[in-house]
């Protein structure tokens, strides 16, 4: 048996590369590293070698204590679990290798780094500054209902989407993405990662945005091509407002734009690997795809 072969037949992929928990693996760390100096309190030369058995375990297995999940979620704060926690801003489409937008006062940034559109828009102004809701109804897509209290998608705007979410597929998710990020068509990837739950595309190593689902990519592809040229300073948004444009119509999706079937509002209980929380979600009730997922905490009033 090869070592190479040795070492695919110990990895647990599950568990370790991207799918790696780095919670866990702080604590399968810092047990290692207690046991294999009580070890050395016998025999010094042990700590070393003990260590590097366990060093290999963690890193070929993803943990060296069965049971790590529960253990991290049991004693380690739910902010520390939250700041090492893998799960990503959903719907959020980074500018990779592209240029500022006409007027835009900003440095360009390297083809190889992630672009976190989710902070400052391009004229460094908050993101918090752009109403999505005053700008979806400039652009015709809400309009109020009839007892004046509530937004509802505008008729004409929802079946112009429904028609583009029809025309809608992965090739054409993709050149979206190129255009919307400046990267080559040719190396945007679409994949779907059953561990973390989200659709990720990704170009040349860099991720370019992540959605709760195929459904949830669709609708705001769509949405976006629906609403270009509905807003006179549609060219001068940002990657990032425009993302928020899409991701606020998804908000009023009433079918999956997968496979058409009724969906349903309501909470639920997300988890990671060793945390979970209280999400609000739009979810297929036929398929089952997640459409829209928010943090109900993030919607929580803060305390005065």
């Amino acid at each position: 048996m090869t070592t190479s072969t040795l070492a695919d037949r110990l990895r647990q992929p599950e568990y370790t590369g991207e799918n790696r928990c780095t919670p866990c693996t702080i604590v399968n760390v810092v047990i290692a590293a207690a046991l294999s100096l009580l070890l050395g309190v016998a025999w010094p030369p042990l700590a070393l070698v003990s260590f590097a058995l366990f060093a290999g375990a963690i890193y070929f297995r993803g943990y060296l204590i069965p049971g790590t999940p529960t253990l991290t979620k049991t004693y380690f704060p739910d902010r520390v679990l939250r700041w090492f926690d893998k799960e990503p801003t959903p719907a959020h489409v980074g500018a990779a290798a592209s240029a500022p937008a006409a007027g835009d006062d900003v440095d360009a940034e390297s083809p190889s780094e992630e672009v976190e559109t989710g902070q400052l828009d391009g004229d460094g102004a908050s993101a918090a500054a752009f109403d999505v809701e005053a700008a979806l109804m400039d652009a015709g897509a809400l309009e109020l209902d009839e007892s004046g209290d509530e937004l509802r998608l505008a008729p004409a705007f929802e079946s112009a989407w429904n028609d583009e979410i029809a025309r809608t597929d992965e090739d054409v998710a993709r050149r979206w993405l190129a255009r919307m990020t400046g990267v080559d068509e040719a190396d945007v990837t679409l994949e779907s990662r059953a561990r973390s739950r989200w659709v990720v595309a990704m170009a040349n190593g860099t991720t370019l945005g992540t959605w709760e689902s195929d459904g949830a990519l669709v609708a705001d592809v769509a949405a976006d091509a629906t609403l270009d040229g509905r807003l006179d300073d549609w060219d001068r948004l940002t990657a990032e407002q425009r993302s928020a444009l899409a991701r606020g119509v998804r908000i009023y999706l009433d079918r999956c734009p997968t496979c058409g079937g009724d969906v349903r509002f309501g909470s639920e209980t997300a988890e990671s690997c060793c945390r979970s929380w209280e999400v609000l979600a739009v979810r297929c009730e036929d398929c089952e795809a997640r459409l829209l997922e928010v943090d109900a905490e993030s919607l929580e009033p803060e305390a005065a």
